[in-house]
């Protein structure tokens, strides 16, 4: 696979991993803790950082292995589509291997 190529398909299966890493935060994030919970005081970015912390790893380690799809991938990747896919399907299955 061709450099120019490369940078063109990578950024999409990054922004794959990236929607795959966000939406478990955002949906765990969203309910906010009853008043008599520990957490009921603390700021927003408080309360997110426990949930979002392990998707976060994933997302990084994702990230360096997003490399690995795109170069095993090879001509497969043909569009940003393809490769948006490749990237949030690699993250959602290693997601549910880890837990």
């Amino acid at each position: 696979m061709e450099l120019d190529i490369f940078l063109g398909i990578y950024p999409y299966v990054v922004l794959g991993i990236v929607i795959s890493v966000i939406l478990p935060i955002l949906k765990k994030a969203l309910p906010k803790p009853p008043p008599e919970s520990k957490y009921a005081k603390q700021s927003v970015g408080k309360r997110i950082w426990p949930i979002a912390k392990p998707y976060v790893i994933i997302g990084v380690v994702s990230l360096v292995i997003g490399v690995l799809v795109v170069a095993i991938s090879g001509d497969a990747l043909e569009d940003w589509t393809t490769a948006l896919m490749a990237g949030f399907t690699w993250d959602s299955i290693l997601q549910k291997v880890g837990t």
